[in-house]
């Protein structure tokens, strides 16, 4: 079977109990894969991230992966951390360590491109911006909104097949699709959660990471095959979910140390 079916489902998921953070170790001390399942945050004094920068430091990894978008560089640690989570600290780490880290994630434009194919236009727009507004309600030090969101617009905008998106269009379908207005402020990653299925935002969310489960998988598999020590920092579902097929693909026995 290969790899890429041995990726957890949602229904597999749900019947299990584990840890966070979630420490998966592939490998031996010839080539190994850490993939570190964290709770997505960007509180500095959570100690998940001190745990993560642990981890690092004992591999010292000569490739380092996040999740989404690859954030700018920040001179300090915790301004990384509240402005990017832990796709900042681990930018932060590579770059102490005299390399540049990279996203195993789908580039936005590309996931657009996927959404729209499969979706209603008004469907694939709501949930991208949805899961972004999440992702910026939970930062603990905010750049400029419209700024922010002026460049996320530009940048899944051509893969939604749209010359332009304003919050007038996000609004609408927000109404529509949800039926009620969109409070951009309060938006949390509950109405992305894929674990729950009552808003249409959740159901796309589970379609959406399906996609960007197998896509973190690819890249993760190469870099093992390009590199003999890889950290990698992932939400911890995504974790669970891929063990399997990364066992999968190293053909070996169950080896992970998991760590709560």
């Amino acid at each position: 079977m290969p790899p890429f079916r041995h990726i957890l489902t949602y229904a597999q998921y749900a019947a299990l109990r584990h840890p966070t953070p979630y420490v998966v170790e592939v490998g031996d001390a010839a080539s190994r894969l850490v993939l570190f399942g964290a709770p997505h945050g960007t509180d500095p004094a959570h100690p998940v991230f001190d745990q993560i920068e642990a981890a690092f430091e004992q591999l010292a990894p000569g490739a380092a992966l996040h999740e989404g978008t690859a954030p700018r560089l920040e001179a300090q640690r915790e301004v990384a951390i509240r402005r990017h989570g832990e796709a900042g600290l681990i930018r932060w780490l590579a770059a102490r360590a005299g390399f540049a880290s990279a996203s195993m994630d789908i580039p936005l434009p590309a996931e657009a491109r996927l959404l729209r194919r499969a979706l209603p236009l008004p469907e694939a727009l709501l949930f991208l911006v949805v899961r972004q507004l999440a992702s910026y309600n939970r930062k603990t030090a905010r750049v400029d909104f419209d700024g922010y969101f002026g460049d996320f617009f530009a940048r899944i905008a051509p893969g939604l097949g749209l010359a332009a998106i304003d919050w007038p269009m996000v609004e609408a379908a927000h109404r529509a699709l949800l039926g009620r207005p969109l409070a951009a402020r309060q938006v949390t990653a509950l109405q992305t959660d894929p674990m729950r299925a009552e808003l249409l935002t959740q159901r796309i969310a589970r379609r959406s990471n399906r996609l960007r489960d197998a896509y973190m998988l690819r890249r993760l598999l190469a870099a093992r095959a390009a590199q003999a020590r890889v950290f990698a920092v992932v939400g911890v579902s995504h974790a669970v979910m891929l063990e399997p097929a990364l066992r999968a693909a190293a053909a070996a026995p169950a080896m992970t140390t998991v760590r709560g």
